[in-house]
């Protein structure tokens, strides 16, 4: 992990819906190499901090900064070309195009065709489910497969930092094991991660740092491995 500047910065970020304010005055970073989790209850306001930070929440106040560009006011496909890519929540794929049609939606930004190939082929080579269904339409892979699949496609814009909303959503404990072994393989090979995850013991032990949401604000902050053996956080969000 860098001790330099970090590669994101939220400060005081404040967004929401119509009159309704979801976030208030919330700060996080994360440094180039880290998997960095947030974790909280339903409706806390994870997926907002996400979406504001791709832009496609508007923020009310506040600051974001990634990799030194101002994105506050940037519309979203400029951020993607940026390098920050996000893998929504319901995955969200394309269901009437094929795998690899999705892969290519995923390169939309780029201009370079044969770059877009070559990643086409490293990512069948991470996912080989998505080589044998390169055919297939989206709606018709199981929810595993389709999850490999938003994350493919949102790797295919080479992100510098890969936003992760609830991966392991409605999947089978085996896949979820799959799913969480491909993020860490990612981190590995420089892939930087914000990840929002429900299943706070998976993601706690993944992470190097984690953030605890509470009703849109950042309640905790500290290192993954102490986050995860807190008798506070253990007992509201681990179940225990």
């Amino acid at each position: 992990m860098s001790a330099a500047s970090p590669l994101l910065v939220v400060e005081n970020l404040e967004a929401g819906y119509g009159p309704i304010n979801v976030l208030h005055r919330l700060s996080l970073t994360v440094h180039s190499g880290e998997i960095v989790t947030m974790i909280g209850a339903n409706g806390a306001g994870k997926t907002t901090t996400l979406n504001t930070i791709c832009g496609l929440v508007k923020a009310r106040a506040g600051r974001i900064v990634f990799n030194g560009h101002d994105l506050t006011t940037v519309p979203p496909h400029h951020i993607v070309r940026l390098g920050l890519t996000q893998s929504p929540e319901g995955r969200k794929i394309f269901p009437r195009l094929t795998v690899r049609e999705n892969l290519e939606m995923g390169a939309y930004t780029r201009t370079d065709p044969e770059g877009v190939e070559a990643d086409i082929q490293k990512w069948y080579k991470m996912f080989p489910i998505l080589e044998k269904r390169q055919s297939q339409l989206g709606g018709l892979l199981s929810g595993g497969e389709q999850q490999m699949l938003a994350i493919a496609r949102a790797l295919m814009a080479r992100p510098k930092l890969l936003l992760l909303d609830e991966p392991s959503l409605g999947l089978a404990p085996q896949v979820v094991v799959q799913i969480f072994a491909v993020i860490r393989d990612l981190n590995q090979q420089g892939v930087s991660v914000l990840l929002v995850e429900q299943n706070a013991r998976m993601a706690l032990k993944i992470a190097h740092r984690g953030y605890v949401l509470e009703t849109g604000r950042i309640i905790c902050t500290d290192r993954a491995e102490v986050l995860l053996h807190d008798p506070r956080i253990r007992q509201a969000y681990l179940g225990e």
